[in-house]
């Protein structure tokens, strides 16, 4: 008889597509893979990562930003990680590069002054991603009264929203069309934290066509154009060879 050791079973589901979107629209999944927990504790699993962590899509591509996370890890060695113990919860937030560690600030003046364009062009789309649709949450001042000053409470606390621990598990971003070309950089606030865990990835947005794809279109176009010019002269020497076009044809 077959021995199982570790159920590592999982049920997806496949949604409709949207109605409203054409048949031939692209659509990437960006998703979140991995456990809580440091790369010992999380073991089989990985440390989380986002999946791709390099997407590369076309100027109007549509993503679907959505993951999912669990309220009840397996407890190995504490579970190391940011939160409420035993939760996962991702959000995504702009930063320069994936050597910086610090959320990009999303003012017109901050992100001039960076030299960057946003990743989404609403902000409305912006702060979903960043705060995950949390409601109900507490300052820190009133985290720390409740907590009695204890700053492991506060961390733990389900009102603790800068943990995201009021967000709930899964999160739908919706499908969001790419409007932007460019590189952008992005990271998980709660969970890109010590030495050797970094939970970023990168998102290129390419131009429908090159530059070099552009510039062998025009040159096609003129070459093609030119053809249509010299064939009609050809066309009009020959029914008037006695006409304008006629002569200006033989000048040539």
């Amino acid at each position: 008889y077959g021995r199982t050791f570790q159920d590592r079973s999982h049920v997806f589901s496949i949604r409709t597509r949207p109605s409203w979107l054409d048949l031939n629209q692209r659509i990437f999944n960006l998703n979140v893979r991995g456990k809580r927990g440091n790369i010992v504790q999380c073991y089989p699993a990985v440390e989380y990562d986002f999946v791709p962590t390099n997407l590369v899509a076309r100027h109007w591509d549509y993503v679907h930003f959505q993951w999912t996370g669990f309220d009840d890890n397996p407890n190995n060695g504490n579970n190391n990680a940011e939160g409420t113990d035993g939760t996962d919860r991702h959000n995504l937030v702009q930063i320069m590069s994936l050597n910086h560690n610090i959320p990009q600030k999303d003012t017109g003046d901050a992100l001039e002054e960076a030299g960057l364009d946003p990743l989404f062009s609403e902000i409305s789309d912006r702060h979903r991603m960043a705060y995950l649709g949390q409601s109900e949450c507490l300052d820190l001042q009133e985290l720390l009264a409740k907590n009695d000053n204890n700053q492991n409470d506060v961390d733990e606390d389900e009102g603790n929203c800068m943990k995201l621990n009021a967000a709930s598990p899964y999160f739908d971003g919706d499908v969001v069309r790419m409007n932007r070309t460019g590189t952008f950089y992005y990271m998980s606030t709660r969970n890109n934290n010590f030495s050797n865990r970094s939970q970023k990835g990168s998102m290129t947005v390419l131009p429908i066509l090159s530059a070099l794809s552009i510039g062998v279109v025009v040159v096609g176009a003129l070459l093609c154009l030119g053809s249509i010019g010299v064939g009609y002269m050809v066309v009009e020497s020959k029914r008037n060879p006695a006409g304008s076009v006629a002569q200006a044809f033989n000048r040539l």
